[in-house]
């Protein structure tokens, strides 16, 4: 089992019930492994149609909306509609793709911060930077996510890491 296969198998053991995303090169190993999930992939034309789609979904069951993108513009493109389930106290879960750890400080569009882009406008935002870690980042996103005023939370994903094997 990845990274990947397993960050499915966390959302599956939550209850999750839908993912509404954009595929792209960061988080092709999500969309693979959602194939042999229950969960419903929802394929969006665009990136804040998946961010609302999953705070709609997030506002009527009480629990993490999810959507599903690829690094760089796919992330930033999340903006208007985390902002928006923050503000409005709706449970959403945005997974956004990056670059692999090796190419995380070259100045590219695909490799900017995304964890700063989300900070202010989630309750947690934070990256998996080992396989290790992904479990833990996963729950405390989810938690923030759920717990209180509800609102946004942002889980960064290595493409390396969706890869790793997951012990």
């Amino acid at each position: 089992m990845n990274g990947a296969q397993a960050l499915v198998r966390m959302l599956e053991n939550h209850g999750v019930t839908h993912v509404f995303g954009i595929p792209g090169a960061k988080v092709d190993s999500m969309f693979i492994a959602l194939l042999d999930s229950p969960i419903e992939l929802v394929l969006c034309r665009h990136e804040q149609n998946a961010a609302f789609m999953a705070q709609a979904m997030g506002r009527m069951t009480g629990k993490v909306g999810v959507c599903l993108v690829t690094s760089g513009p796919g992330v930033t493109n999340l903006v208007t509609g985390m902002a928006t389930a923050t503000s409005e106290g709706d449970p959403v879960l945005a997974i956004g793709g990056e670059v692999p750890l090796d190419d995380r400080f070259k100045h590219t569009h695909q490799a900017l911060d995304r964890v700063d882009v989300m900070q202010p406008l989630t309750k947690f935002s934070q990256s998996a930077l080992t396989i290790h870690s992904l479990p833990e980042v996963f729950g405390n996103a989810v938690r923030a996510a759920e717990s209180g005023r509800p609102g946004a939370a942002f889980l960064g994903l290595p493409k390396d890491v969706g890869l790793a094997e997951f012990p």
